[in-house]
């Protein structure tokens, strides 16, 4: 008896050619098409809502039809996540109301997914966590993983790193995190870690405040470090050349990028501790 998955039949492709598949490939093919199709429903409503609810305006300059899915899933986290420019530029220097509490809080600048931030929020239930990120599929699951946990010392903001002082107080930071920056070879000006930057803490950081800084960029390691000598108010209180094989190693969280990265090459990681002197 002939097996039907295997009988051939003939289709029309997306360029109108004649295309001849078995019968199990077609019904593969229709499943796949089913799932799109949802998919395109569900979509096409999360975008309407965005519209409805004007979302777009915190994004872009116009409407669109589509969107990134994520964008509409920010907003199933209210408490660990905030994407409003204008709300949390309010918040500042009162973050400690937002956290209801007086303990100290913390920056991440480039969270990613949030791996490492959520891991110092379990580690640390007495600080606050704001970890900035732009991507909002980033942002998502970072609050998904925080909300999971109970977690509510940390909040993820859509933010950019030079508006800190737009929602960042005076002294209102007591440490900075910044992992595996881009190095921005041959367009180093557009660096994270500048002048810029440590202007910005002059006033934002407290005093005695720490900036943690990770690397697997050999140049940018030493290029932090003749930096934080040219700096009258900060001074480098620890640094390591292969962080996994130093004291610090115990202690250590690591990003998702780093754990990849050790998964995969051999290089080592680099590491600074800065202080503020005053």
């Amino acid at each position: 008896m002939e097996d039907k998955s295997e009988v051939k039949i003939n289709i029309i492709g997306k360029n109108g050619q004649k295309i001849e598949i078995t019968e199990a490939e077609q019904k593969r093919r229709n499943k796949i098409k089913k799932v799109n199709d949802e998919f395109k429903l569900v979509n096409a409503e999360k975008s309407r809502i965005i519209n409805e609810k004007e979302i777009w305006k915190y994004f872009f300059e116009k409407p669109k039809k589509n969107y990134n899915k994520y964008m509409y899933e920010m907003l199933e986290f209210p408490k660990h996540l905030m994407y409003n420019n204008k709300s949390v530029d309010e918040y500042r220097g009162k973050w400690n109301e937002f956290f209801g509490n007086k303990n100290d809080i913390y920056l991440e600048i480039g969270c990613g997914s949030g791996n490492f931030t959520v891991q110092n929020a379990e580690k640390f239930k007495d600080r606050n966590y704001i970890a900035l990120e732009l991507r909002f599929k980033r942002l998502v699951l970072g609050a998904k993983k925080s909300k999971k946990r109970n977690l509510d010392n940390i909040l993820f903001v859509r933010k950019r790193a030079e508006t800190i002082l737009d929602f960042l107080g005076k002294d209102e930071i007591a440490g900075v995190y910044i992992n595996f920056p881009d190095p921005w070879e041959g367009e180093e000006k557009k660096r994270v870690i500048s002048k810029s930057l440590f202007f910005k803490l002059d006033i934002v950081l407290k005093t005695n405040g720490k900036l943690f800084f990770k690397t697997d960029h050999d140049q940018y390691y030493e290029n932090v470090l003749e930096l934080i000598n040219e700096l009258d108010n900060y001074k480098i209180i620890y640094h390591t050349n292969d962080l996994h094989n130093s004291e610090k190693a115990s202690e250590n969280i690591k990003t998702e990028f780093e754990q990849m990265f050790l998964s995969k090459h051999n290089m080592k990681i680099k590491y600074i501790e800065i202080q503020k002197n005053r």
